[in-house]
């Protein structure tokens, strides 16, 4: 998929004050280009990172309503990732996404706090869903009743 397909149709029902912010992290470029057009195309506010070292880094100075994060190999790349942004903020849901699921790095991930592991690939559909139940105000989401009491 690619952005060019999704323009002209917002599928986000956001203000531009409210809309939930998400780090992104996955070092295979394409992936990370399309998960990111969906993500803007869905009205979420995407920083879309090719790095587990910087987005760690990122996790550090900047706020987010949601990290989604690729495991990377069996040896769960991903890892520094998850770890910092439960270090950060423990509330902050995080999804460790994957093309090979492996039982040992799904366990790990949910153990260490991932909030959800999915395999990718996934469709602009399943994305708005998941994402949905974390960041959506509007869901009965885990952080629905941050974004009401910060209204």
């Amino acid at each position: 998929m690619r952005e060019k397909n999704l323009k002209g149709n917002n599928g986000g029902s956001f203000s531009d004050e409210q809309r939930p912010r998400l780090l992104l992290v996955d070092e295979d470029a394409q992936d990370l280009q399309d998960y990111s057009a969906i993500l803007r195309y869905l009205g979420y506010e995407v920083e879309p990172v090719d790095s587990y070292r910087r987005a760690a880094a990122r996790l550090e100075r900047e706020r987010f309503d949601l990290v989604i994060v690729e495991q990377g190999s069996v040896d769960f790349e991903g890892r520094s990732v998850l770890s910092r942004a439960v270090e950060v903020d423990h509330q902050v849901p995080v999804l460790v996404l994957t093309r090979n699921v492996d039982p040992d790095c799904c366990l790990e991930a949910l153990d260490s706090g991932a909030s959800e592991y999915v395999q990718k690939p996934l469709t602009t559909s399943e994305i708005r869903e998941l994402v949905a139940d974390y960041v959506n105000p509007s869901a009965g989401s885990p952080v629905a009743e941050s974004w009401r009491m910060a209204s």
